[in-house]
């Protein structure tokens, strides 16, 4: 069972460049093209090399994909925050539903790994940072005739590639973690790492010259944090070009609506419990769980405010869609994030930019939450979500230290009992091995 943790830890080794530093930042490409499967059991997995390696397609024995594949969708998470307005957003799959990030993916019997490669910024409706249209045009909603941007730069001398090109790498490894979880049913375990891997450049076009399409600042001073890091000395008060007030969509299964999956569950006191689908339908009708007790309200004079409620937890650490309200018999998939993980439980990690050694660990969450999704109509998911205080920009903490943020996930296929038993064997593993 050790192999499994060994391998993860030895892929967040010694600090190697960027696998893509040298090709295009990003590529038009069809996002429904599988180019790697990984098999578990009677499962099927796919993966797209022309999509950062994000997970496009799964067969669940039947030859068909239940996968919602595109590259703004699939199975994936995302980091933003909202000091930037949510607009800065280093991302896996590519900079738009037509251009994936491309990447060379390493496949084995067991897992597929992600090599480190340079993410590049998505675009959106919101905010037009690109002046250049090079590699891909712009959004459709834009009316720029391909030539202008909002950021307030003059990057006449600059290409799409530079403007796309953001600070932050990203790895990761897909694995079979059956046997972690007793053996009995197919288990999908994530494990990935985003890294602000080099000196400030295109965060400054999120900048104070920055304007969203509707003439607003793209910087909200409101969520500028005063000090980024209580485990650092000193305080480290945001800046432009830190990320603060971090939203880290951790990861988010997306599945179709037509592949029968009607019943959001979950395991509470003891007792399997359950909502419509229908119910958590439509944009701010999710149901959300905490999955630790947020950080606690503070007085102005720093100190902890009296009577402030703690919600309750949610204990047992996933939820799950299932076909039927059977916990023995309905077939399910499971979205499970444990916290005690020794990845999970202090995900921001400084590492020695020469070496690759973890200088420091630390917890910065702010809040924990899992949710149940379905806002857009054919598709339904479930998501985790961390809000953080955020991530220093290099030079800002520690000299020669790179701040990183990591995670891990498991994905479970089975009845809802049998998930069950297959998350109380993780958590176990999982706590021994923190």
């Amino acid at each position: 069972m050790i192999a499994s943790f060994v391998f993860c830890i030895s892929l967040v080794g010694a600090e190697k460049p960027a696998s893509n530093l040298n090709k295009p930042i990003v590529k038009k490409s069809d996002p429904t093209v599988v180019t790697h499967k990984l098999r578990i059991g009677k499962i099927t997995v796919g993966f797209s090399d022309t999509g950062g390696g994000y997970l496009n397609y799964l067969d669940l024995g039947d030859g068909k994909n239940i996968v919602s594949p595109r590259y703004g969708r699939g199975w994936q998470g995302s980091l933003r925050d909202q000091l930037h307005s949510g607009r800065y957003n280093p991302t896996q799959a590519g900079f738009h539903d037509h251009a994936g990030a491309p990447v060379t993916l390493v496949l084995s019997k067991k897992r597929l790994v992600i090599p480190k490669f340079n993410l590049p910024l998505y675009g959106d409706p919101v905010f037009d940072f690109t002046q250049h249209e090079d590699l891909v045009y712009d959004h459709k909603g834009y009316k720029d005739n391909g030539k202008t941007d909002t950021d307030g730069l003059d990057e006449s001398k600059l290409t799409q590639d530079d403007e796309l090109r953001s600070e932050f790498d990203f790895e990761g490894v897909y694995e079979n973690a059956t046997a972690l979880g007793g053996g009995k049913i197919p288990i999908l375990r994530f494990y990935c790492r985003y890294t602000y891997a080099r000196n400030p450049k295109v965060i400054l076009q999120f900048g104070k010259k920055a304007k969203k399409v509707d003439g607003k600042p793209i910087i909200d001073e409101r969520s500028r944090v005063p000090d980024i890091s209580a485990g650092l000395r000193g305080k480290q008060a945001a800046t432009d070009v830190d990320l603060s007030n971090i939203i880290f969509t951790a990861y988010g299964i997306r599945l179709f609506t037509k592949t029968g999956y009607t019943t959001p569950m979950w395991y509470e006191d003891g007792k399997w419990k359950s909502v419509t689908r229908e119910s958590v339908k439509g944009r701010g009708k999710e149901k959300q769980f905490d999955l630790t007790a947020p950080a606690a309200k503070k007085t102005k004079k720093g100190k902890k405010a009296k009577n402030s409620k703690t919600p309750s937890v949610l204990k047992s650490q996933f939820l799950l869609w299932a076909k039927g309200k059977n916990p023995k018999t309905s077939p399910a998939i499971a979205l499970y994030y444990p916290v005690r993980s020794r990845y999970n439980s202090k995900s921001i990690l400084g590492v020695d930019r020469k070496t690759g050694r973890e200088v420091y660990r630390e917890d910065r969450s702010i809040r924990n939450f899992i949710f149940f999704s379905h806002v857009i109509p054919d598709q339904i998911g479930i998501r985790t979500r961390f809000m953080l205080s955020g991530m220093l920009a290099p030079k800002h903490g520690k000299p020669n230290v790179l701040e990183a943020l990591e995670h891990e996930t498991f994905i479970l296929f089975g009845t809802p009992n049998e998930i069950l038993a297959a998350v109380r064997a993780l958590d176990k593993t999982l706590t021994n091995h923190r």
